[in-house]
């Protein structure tokens, strides 16, 4: 798999990035393409797979096909912290997705602690959903529409240029 070495980055432009916050309802942002992304459940799954099974494959098929089209060269998510989030199991279901994706597609993937993220986004590393949006209206200038989704996702591609100096 391709490493994120100190050459790689050298490397890389900031289309080549794009940052994710990985749930149910999936953030994104590179640069031209960014929004939320939306994998319900559904009922039409064989029982004993149980009604999350299309759901996950759709995410698959979702990261596929946006990491290729877009040429990405490197992935930014969240890194799963224990107790901060409600629904902890699909969140780490749907990280594990992510993280084979990017091992098929050999794109490097980097993870950054929720509070970084935030110290980084807002000068708080506590921040909640509402100061993560209003901080990501007001520093990027991105109307997020109130979007806590689509303001980790940008927050997270920020910090990723900022840390890797692109």
């Amino acid at each position: 798999m391709q490493k994120l070495t100190e050459e790689y980055v050298r490397q890389l432009g900031r289309g080549d990035v794009m940052a994710f916050d990985v749930a149910t309802h999936c953030g994104f942002y590179t640069l031209g393409d960014y929004g939320t992304k939306h994998f319900p459940p559904t009922e039409k799954a064989p029982k004993y797979m149980g009604p999350d099974y299309a759901q996950h494959k759709a995410f698959r098929n979702w990261l596929i096909e946006i990491l290729t089209s877009h040429g990405i060269k490197v992935v930014a998510a969240e890194d799963v912290v224990f107790g901060h989030f409600i629904d902890f199991r699909k969140l780490c279901e749907f990280r594990g997705i992510l993280f084979e994706v990017c091992q098929t597609l050999d794109i490097p993937i980097v993870t950054f602690k929720p509070t970084d993220i935030k110290k980084h986004g807002t000068g708080n590393g506590r921040a909640d959903k509402k100061m993560m949006i209003e901080f990501a209206e007001k520093r990027y200038h991105i109307d997020v529409e109130g979007d806590d989704n689509l303001a980790d996702a940008l927050h997270i591609y920020m910090y990723f240029i900022h840390r890797y100096k692109l």
